[in-house]
């Protein structure tokens, strides 16, 4: 989470002043008695309440809260902030796994395409604990990349994702190989 808390701090203090009132706004908003600092139970209550279900629990509080004091004072906060205004809220959808994906994952191409999204975090694609209609996933950057190119056409793209897939993999087998430590 160190990440997405300096991520949050970089947007934040890049804000114009209008758009950090509007932060510390839906700040003062959730801070329902006023102390300065978002409990555990205000932050469950608006959660709830705006439809955050996968991170309206104590254990995502946890993450948020850096310093363990069971509270989120405003610094805290924006990691939040950003995480719902950029939409990057996103949990595992492997069987069961609901983890919250904060570094690299793998999403569908072709639900990607269609707005749709169908990720996974690397241990649930790795060990192939899901069950989805397409086969074409990559990981977030490289649909970075793969949508930089600009495919227009579905077939075009998703065959370009194989191919990009497929490249990822073998460069991955050559470094296991060159790399392998031996012994003797």
């Amino acid at each position: 989470m160190e990440e997405i808390h300096e991520t949050a701090k970089a947007y934040y203090n890049n804000l114009t002043e209008s758009q950090k009132d509007s932060a510390k706004q839906m700040f003062q908003s959730m801070d329902s008695n006023g102390d300065g600092s978002l409990s555990l139970s205000e932050y469950l209550e608006i959660l709830s309440k705006k439809g955050y279900k996968l991170c309206s629990n104590p254990n995502f509080f946890k993450k948020i809260d850096r310093d363990g004091d069971g509270n989120l004072d405003f610094e805290e906060f924006l990691s939040l902030y950003y995480l719902i205004k950029s939409e990057r809220l996103l949990f595992c959808d492997g069987h069961g796994c609901g983890a919250f994906l904060k570094g690299v994952y793998f999403t569908c191409v072709h639900c990607f395409q269609c707005e749709k999204n169908f990720d996974l975090c690397p241990s649930c694609f790795s060990g192939k604990n899901f069950l989805h209609n397409h086969a074409i996933f990559l990981d977030n950057f490289a649909l970075l990349h793969f949508m930089a190119k600009g495919y227009s056409n579905k077939r075009e793209g998703a065959n370009e994702a194989v191919v990009m897939g497929l490249g990822i993999a073998k460069f991955i087998v050559e470094i296991t190989a060159n790399s392998a430590c031996s012994i003797m």
